[in-house]
């Protein structure tokens, strides 16, 4: 089962017109990231295909190193929205099948190591809380740092 997961949003993104809310998320999201729970449309994802679903996030970009078993898009740019409650999130493929397409979500920090993410289908309705129903579409993801953004 393939599918990757990520966020964003297309468009110029400078540090000089985002809130200082926004900065911060993004500083506090990037890094490398494994998963270490998931459940795409209402269905656990097995804890061997988790473990080996490695997301690197530097500011605003996202791309899965290897071939990922739980994301939306293989690479792409997301935008955070801070000031909602929950916080929201938008992501744009680059590349893969939903390539160009916008990708709804919401997420928390919950602290400095674990973050978790709700997905709705590619070009479908944003989740509005952190569950993935059989029949949703929606992909629930929680993360765990395990390093910083690899230099390259």
């Amino acid at each position: 089962m393939l599918i990757t997961a990520g966020c964003s949003t297309s468009g110029p993104s400078r540090a000089s017109t985002q809130s200082a809310a926004a900065q911060k998320d993004y500083a506090r999201l990037s890094g490398t990231w494994r998963l270490t729970r998931a459940v795409v449309n209402g269905k656990p994802v097995p804890s061997s295909v988790a473990r080996n679903t490695i997301l690197i996030t530097d500011h605003n970009t996202f791309r899965f190193p290897k071939e990922s078993g739980v994301g939306t898009h293989p690479a792409g740019t997301f935008t955070v929205k801070p000031d909602t409650k929950p916080k929201q999130v938008d992501s744009i493929a680059e590349g893969g099948p939903h390539n160009g397409q916008l990708t709804r979500g919401i997420y928390e920090i919950l602290d400095a190591a674990h973050k978790r993410a709700c997905w709705g289908p590619p070009g479908g309705p944003r989740p509005t809380e952190f569950t993935s129903p059989p029949g949703s579409g929606r992909i629930l993801q929680y993360w765990k740092k395990i390093g910083p953004v690899p230099s390259s």
